[in-house]
């Protein structure tokens, strides 16, 4: 079995790893689960963003990151610039990692689960964020959940899928 992925016209599947890595961080990024685990703890904020920027851009500048961080939603993006992980609470390593998955102006952001970790009260604001970022940015967002009130407040269309398959799909209201 050969599976086929398309994005904008071009089969990721047939494409060689250079040619990938054109795409990855700058086409298409992704924002994980759980912050603690992507982020390395012995490098601050701002580092890390900045090792983004310096991959996939010509921008890498501490004015870059901070208007990064502002973007987010960040306040006291000078502090954070400085702070390693652990001095962060899990909503503004989220946002973080959204500022680093935005460093390379993607088109589409691959979102897997990223309000799981969080409570309701920051899942609430991060969700808000990424829908005023898709607005602003004119970004499309892939989000992955098992939540359908995530679903119900984030999704135009919807896939269900069981065993890796789709076995469902339509529009929100729909499903």
């Amino acid at each position: 079995i050969s599976a086929r992925i398309f994005f904008r016209r071009q089969d990721l599947n047939q494409m060689t790893e250079k040619e990938l890595n054109t795409i990855r961080g700058s086409r298409i990024a992704m924002i994980f689960q759980e912050p603690m685990l992507s982020l390395n703890p012995l490098h601050t904020a701002g580092r890390q963003i900045m090792e983004v920027l310096k991959y996939h851009t010509n921008e890498a500048s501490r004015e870059r990151v901070i208007s990064l961080l502002e973007l987010v939603e960040l306040k006291d993006s000078e502090r954070i610039y400085n702070s390693y992980p652990h001095e962060l609470s899990g909503g503004q390593r989220q946002r973080i990692m959204i500022a680093m998955a935005l460093a390379g102006k993607p088109d589409l952001l691959i979102a897997d689960e990223p309000t799981t970790a969080l409570d309701v009260t920051v899942q609430a604001q991060i969700l808000t964020l990424l829908k005023n970022l898709q607005q602003k940015l004119n970004l499309s967002i892939l989000f992955i959940t098992h939540d359908l009130g995530v679903v119900a407040n984030m999704a135009d269309k919807v896939a269900v899928m069981y065993a890796g398959k789709i076995v469902e799909k339509g529009t929100v209201d729909e499903i």
